[in-house]
């Protein structure tokens, strides 16, 4: 019996590749370019999209750029509620509430009563000539729908916020900015202007949202004091509820400014003039790669099998 040293069975394994490999070089070609093809294909069935991206950042406080101090800093006094969002043991600023509402919650509501954002998010939902939505065509769709009116329940037709919030959240990205506290959102779409343009309306919206209600906040707490002011008779506690309602006032008066609420846009939306996902560069000459394994794996359990085959015959 002869005994194989590691090293000469390494040869004969490699031997063996090198065989098959050479045998089956027409199979390996035929794996690669049917892998480009079925790239090609797909590139010409998948609509091409733009991707509109914008740089947003906290509101800043301070500089000549910056919106200033929106909470006045009370001075000689004592008061509750009266703090810079973001410092001391703030929780959550508004620029997490800002990217935590970003198209999604009552923000996608709001979104959704303009026909125009629906339109550009649903175009193949909508009907031009009828003025009418209409069910998704297709063999899917409809077989969804039959699945559905089974068991009694109907398919979606119109859009409404909850549509909208899961279709941008499948199209809209956020990133961190050179782990800091900038980011940069991203959202894909089929046109360029329509992509630019939804991208700056949902951050105006999102924006005008938190505004909306920080005012109603201060709106609400400036209604108590005056009414605590009508009942106070104490003069030092009429001083302190006056002095409440000053701040209270003026934190009103800087959110009505039109200036950013809690994102200032460093970079507006913008994106390139061409068609940038997918992208045939990257998807093409991947694809013919794994055309290109799976032939060789192909080819390495076949020569698997025929060994093993073989073994069985021997053994017999």
């Amino acid at each position: 019996m002869t005994l194989l040293l590691p090293s000469a069975a390494g040869e004969g394994d490699l031997r063996a590749i090198i065989r098959t490999l050479r045998t089956g070089w027409p199979w390996l070609l035929a794996g690669a370019l049917g892998g480009l093809a079925l790239a090609v294909a797909a590139l010409w069935l998948v609509t091409p999209a733009y991707t509109a991206a914008m740089v947003i950042g906290p509101t800043a406080r301070v500089g000549s750029a910056a919106m200033g101090a929106r909470v006045p800093t009370v001075s000689g006094r004592e008061s509750a509620g009266v703090a810079e969002p973001g410092a001391g043991d703030e929780s959550l600023s508004d620029f997490a509430r800002y990217l935590e509402l970003f198209g999604s919650g009552p923000v996608a509501d709001r979104l959704a009563a303009d026909p125009r954002i629906l339109h550009a998010l649903f175009p193949e939902r909508w009907d031009e000539q009828s003025g009418r939505w209409r069910p998704p065509s297709g063999l899917l769709p409809t077989v969804k729908r039959m699945l559905l009116a089974m068991v009694g329940r109907q398919d979606w037709v119109e859009p409404d916020g909850d549509r909208v919030a899961r279709a941008l959240r499948d199209r809209l990205v956020i990133d961190m900015l050179r782990s800091g506290p900038m980011r940069r959102v991203t959202f894909r779409h089929a046109d360029r202007g329509a992509a630019v343009a939804m991208l700056g309306r949902i951050a105006a919206v999102t924006d005008a949202h938190l505004r909306e209600e920080a005012a109603r906040r201060s709106a609400a707490q400036i209604a108590h004091i005056r009414l605590r002011l009508g009942a106070v008779t104490v003069a030092e506690h009429r001083q302190a509820l006056s002095d409440l309602l000053l701040d209270q006032e003026r934190v009103a008066m800087m959110i009505g400014v039109d200036l950013p609420f809690a994102a200032d846009t460093i970079q507006p939306p913008t994106a390139a003039a061409l068609p940038d996902w997918p992208n045939p560069a990257v998807v093409v000459p991947l694809t013919g790669l794994v055309g290109l394994v799976a032939a060789a794996f192909g080819l390495s359990l076949q020569s698997a099998l025929r060994g093993l085959r073989a073994g069985e015959e021997a053994a017999q």
